[in-house]
């Protein structure tokens, strides 16, 4: 009996006694502590560095890329596989599902990452690894009995009208506050707003047009009266010629990046106080406020670029108050 058979006895073993959340428990210690048992003869087989694995990968990123990914998405595809299989170091064919299940659970040790973030990363690898079975490079998939990860549902909930005018009230400067504006006036994606020029601003219409990759046109966001107002401000103590619609506060005024947008609403986060200040926060803010205003998903799911309406549902709460309101009409 091979490890993997070993530890697969166990938890069918133990199923009829463990719950899925413990079952998960038990099988990373072992998984953790049978490889530990066996590290330093596996390491004294491992004589050179085997890269044979980078042709594929090359390859499946490319696939990836004609199903029109993202760049960040197929970065992160990349680099997520690059990590595993330098770790791992052997050949694609040699890979086994204690292999895979080893490397996760170390992952997660060390890195003290969320389960949510354990089943993204198990989604990329069975992704990988089912395409290099279709397409022959092994003869078997390792990943197929990589058990999902069940992952507590969390309710995320949008930033309350006191949370917002908190924010906006502690920005630092022009700049700061025009980004809270267009965040919540927009619902754009962080690196849609990193991306935008002062020339996609229709002043006369009130809105945006943010273009996908290429220079596609992809949707129109639209900006409320505060936000004009507050954008007017901040560019009117710019005196540079970036084109970028955000840049820095101090010289050359290079174009805002994603991180820096990200480091600023977390100091800001800490400042006031205020939970979980984070770029995608708004979009979800802006999806709820616009339902309990009566905006149709459909249009919503426009203003936020989703391409299924079943993404749109996850970003949208339905607020204690929007229930409250819709009962009363109901007994009226």
């Amino acid at each position: 009996m091979n490890k993997e058979q070993f530890v697969d006895a166990v938890l069918e073993e133990m199923s009829k006694t463990l719950t899925t959340e413990e079952l998960q428990k038990l099988e990373l210690v072992l998984v953790t502590h049978l490889r530990d048992i066996r590290i330093e003869q596996e390491h004294r087989e491992l004589v050179v560095s085997d890269r044979s694995w980078e042709k594929p990968l090359r390859t499946w990123i490319a696939t990836k890329r004609l199903e029109n990914c993202s760049n960040g998405t197929l970065s992160n595809y990349y680099r997520a596989i690059r990590m595993l299989l330098d770790r791992l170091n052997r050949k694609l064919q040699d890979i086994t599902t204690n292999d895979l299940r080893y490397y996760m659970a170390v992952y997660q040790e060390e890195r003290k990452v969320g389960l949510s973030y354990m089943e993204t990363m198990r989604h990329i690898i069975s992704s990988f690894f089912r395409w290099l079975t279709d397409e022959g490079y092994i003869d078997r998939d390792p990943s197929r009995r990589l058990r999902r990860i069940k992952v507590p549902e969390v309710i995320r909930k949008p930033f309350s009208a006191r949370e917002i005018e908190m924010l906006k009230r502690s920005a630092a400067n022009q700049r700061d506050l025009a980004l809270l504006e267009i965040m919540y006036s927009t619902g754009a994606r962080v690196g849609e707003i990193v991306t935008m020029n002062r020339e996609q601003i229709d002043w006369s219409g009130r809105d945006i047009v943010i273009y996908g990759q290429k220079g596609k046109k992809e949707r129109y966001v639209y900006l409320t009266e505060s936000c004009c107002y507050h954008l007017r401000q901040y560019l009117d103590t710019r005196t540079d010629d970036n084109p970028a619609l955000f840049v820095g506060t101090r010289a050359p005024h290079r174009r805002l990046t994603k991180s820096g947008i990200q480091a600023m609403l977390r100091k800001l986060g800490e400042s006031t106080g205020v939970e979980h200040v984070h770029p995608h926060r708004f979009r979800r803010t802006l999806a709820t406020d616009a339902l309990d205003r009566g905006v149709p998903i459909e249009q919503v799911q426009e203003i936020l670029g989703h391409s299924k309406i079943e993404t749109t549902r996850i970003y949208c709460t339905v607020t204690e108050e929007s229930v409250r309101a819709s009962f009363r009409r109901l007994i009226a």
